[in-house]
């Protein structure tokens, strides 16, 4: 008992964080505390059964720390919020398991990366994709093929999401960085490890709930569509709560909805082996993100790419 690991969780009641909770669990660490601005009496009551102090913020766990010495804290938080709580986390030497993403620009990257340069902690970032099984299948059978042509592919996403989410900081582009860093970022991950860096880019659409982008990577031209459809609208049309997740390619879809059980858990394994995704792993994705938003917003972006898809 007295070798576990240590943990704190930021962001408690977040809607990620039970996969988080799930994996401390699952490699039988401890987890010491939690935190988060909106426990009520009866959270508070749950966590303290199971021998897990509640916290109001950061400052607190910091406190803790400095009594109970925690290994990691794992960071749920709001988007925009991370940056500033890993550069805390890193300034009293305490490693970090961050929720995507880590940073909402290059410069704040930057500062992350700098802080890191001078603390005793590391910092790990969630990139679960890379350990589903499909994923994985599919990134062998590319890199196996040799072809002199690019490969032609169809990313969608599709998911339904309810009026709470659209109220809530996920709704702000300026917390959650808009819809490429809160579903994006994913796809885009997996597309650079798999395709290699980006070339080129045309944004067709870009909005709180579409993103339709045409990208070409070193060895496929990639068109993204994500759509985030409102539960209330399909419930007045009769319709059904929408999850869907497909790759085409050169033709011959595959589906991977399904999967992601014990994708966090798998993170964090690897993250104790050694072999976590680091803030360079992280930073292709968070700098291709940037800077398709910025030239959106200069509106230059939008001439046709994939002329077969």
């Amino acid at each position: 008992m007295g070798n576990k690991l240590k943990f704190g969780l930021l962001g408690a009641l977040g809607y990620i964080a039970p996969r988080h909770i799930q994996a401390i669990n699952n490699i039988n660490a401890d987890l010491k505390c939690v935190s988060d601005l909106d426990f009520n009496s009866a959270q508070k009551k749950e966590f303290l059964s199971k021998n897990i102090e509640t916290l109001d913020s950061l400052e607190e766990m910091i406190k803790f720390h400095q009594k109970d010495n925690l290994d990691y804290i794992s960071i749920c938080t709001p988007n925009h919020l991370h940056t500033d709580q890993i550069i805390t986390c890193l300034e009293n030497d305490i490693n970090v398991i961050c929720e995507k993403p880590l940073a909402l620009s290059v410069s704040d990257l930057g500062r992350i990366r700098k802080s890191e340069s001078v603390s005793a902690a590391k910092v790990f970032t969630i990139m679960q994709l890379r350990f589903h099984e499909s994923i994985i299948q599919l990134k062998q059978n590319i890199t196996s093929q040799k072809s002199e042509e690019k490969h032609e592919v169809i990313l969608i996403y599709a998911t339904t999401r309810g009026s709470e989410f659209f109220s809530s900081w996920r709704g702000s582009e300026n917390k959650s960085g808009g819809i490429l860093f809160e579903f994006g970022i994913h796809y885009l991950d997996i597309l650079i490890d798999i395709f290699g860096q980006v070339s080129n880019f045309n944004v067709n659409k870009l909005s709180l709930n579409q993103a339709n982008v045409l990208i070409e990577h070193e060895n496929a031209k990639v068109l993204i569509m994500i759509n985030v459809l409102s539960k209330e609208k399909l419930k007045e049309m009769g319709q059904e709560e929408v999850l869907y997740r497909s790759f085409t390619i050169n033709g011959d879809e595959f589906e991977f909805t399904g999967g992601f059980q014990d994708l966090h858990t798998k993170s964090y394994e690897s993250i104790l082996e050694g072999k976590g995704f680091t803030v360079e792993d992280a930073s292709k994705s968070i700098k291709q993100i940037s800077k398709i938003m910025d030239e959106f917003e200069k509106g230059s972006t939008y001439k046709p790419i994939l002329n077969n898809l």
